[in-house]
């Protein structure tokens, strides 16, 4: 039976991502979701943990991922603030996606600038999964990739890529023209000027707004063949799929747990007929369902990253975290959900953050 205890190095990690997420995160999520982006300086806060460089040391990074250990940074970042870590995480998926799927050329080209200090913390990097008519699971991918010799025809949809119209590298997931499967996936590297490509910043967001997003529509795009990574369905592409599916469901259960926390405090400290709301069974009930259902979120999250760090057959993995994937969205949304329900009006206030919680859930999917 697989043990999903931490490090000891891990478990400072943790510690580490919790401390920032508190102080800085939880602390900025308002003014954040008001400016539409991360501020400079908690990038820069951020970079010099070496919490957001999780590439190789010959480029000068952190080192390589270990899907556990970045679940759990996910989660604490979403402790702190879910539009905010999304920002993060989706970031840092554009060179995630060289790093594993590209070749040395690329890597040089792509990984080194996110690693270059101060000027590394300015970098962005997207990852265009989801499409319009789908949500994160492979499946759902139906834009196409046509190779024909040095050129690669693309058509279809994304949408909320987060950095999408402002980042380097652009990472595209699609799937070759009549293919079907794993097999037939593909990802390439956008490049910043190019025909064909509609651009669509999403203005109006219900959540999420700290993480600005795109949305692109390709007709008959033509980029150079170059731009693959690797070749269709290799295995670094669909790794990386199943590595943002990770991540997004660390943010979703982070985000869960901020609002259990939050609305238990709240119901120990709110007094009803003479004594703490907490103390009825309406609530009591409600909050231990919370707790009861991100554990179960959590093991299936942790399950899904022990198995991307052991490498298991590619179906299990894509398997494994698309459940994890879809079971921390429904604790995401529902436990924010509740708490505002136990804080009653209060919950809809601005003065706490439970309101602005339940859209960034919401809006994950």
């Amino acid at each position: 039976m697989l043990d999903f205890s931490p490090t000891e190095e891990q478990e400072e990690i943790r510690r580490l991502a919790h401390s920032i997420a508190v102080e800085h995160l939880r602390t900025q999520g308002r003014s954040a979701e008001k400016s539409g982006d991360i501020s400079p300086a908690l990038m820069q806060t951020l970079a010099q943990t070496g919490l957001i460089t999780p590439f190789p040391d010959a480029y000068g990074g952190s080192g390589p991922i270990e899907a556990i250990t970045y679940a759990l940074i996910a989660e604490e970042l979403g402790f702190g603030d879910g539009g905010l870590a999304m920002n993060v995480i989706g970031s840092m998926m554009g060179p995630l996606a060289v790093t594993l799927a590209g070749n040395e050329q690329q890597q040089e080209q792509y990984i080194f600038p996110f690693c270059n200090g101060s000027a590394g913390a300015a970098e962005r990097g997207s990852l265009a999964f989801a499409e319009r008519t789908g949500g994160y699971a492979l499946a759902d991918i139906q834009a196409t990739a046509r190779l024909d010799g040095q050129t690669c025809l693309i058509n279809g949809t994304k949408r909320d890529v987060i950095h999408g119209s402002h980042s380097n590298p652009r990472i595209v997931l699609l799937r070759t023209e009549g293919g079907e499967g794993l097999a037939s996936l593909c990802a390439v590297v956008l490049p910043p000027d190019v025909d064909g490509v509609e651009i669509v910043r999403a203005e109006q967001k219900l959540g999420l707004i700290a993480a600005s997003s795109d949305s692109y529509a390709f007709k008959n795009v033509v980029v150079p063949s170059s731009t693959l990574l690797g070749e269709p369905g290799n295995s670094g592409v669909i790794r990386v799929a199943a590595l943002y599916n990770i991540l997004r469901a660390g943010i979703a259960c982070g985000t869960a747990r901020a609002a259990l926390e939050y609305a238990g405090d709240y119901a120990q400290e709110r007094i009803a007929f003479g004594r703490p709301i907490v103390s009825y069974q309406g609530i009591a009930f409600m909050l231990a369902e919370m707790a009861m259902k991100l554990d179960a979120a959590r093991l299936l999250l942790w399950n899904a990253a022990a198995n991307w760090d052991r490498s298991v057959d590619l179906e299990t993995l894509v398997r494994d975290a698309e459940a994890a994937h879809y079971q921390a969205l429904r604790i995401g949304k529902s436990a924010t959900i509740d708490a505002v329900q136990i804080m009653g009006g209060a919950g809809f206030m601005q003065d706490h953050p439970a309101e602005m919680w339940m859209r960034n859930a919401a809006a994950m999917e």
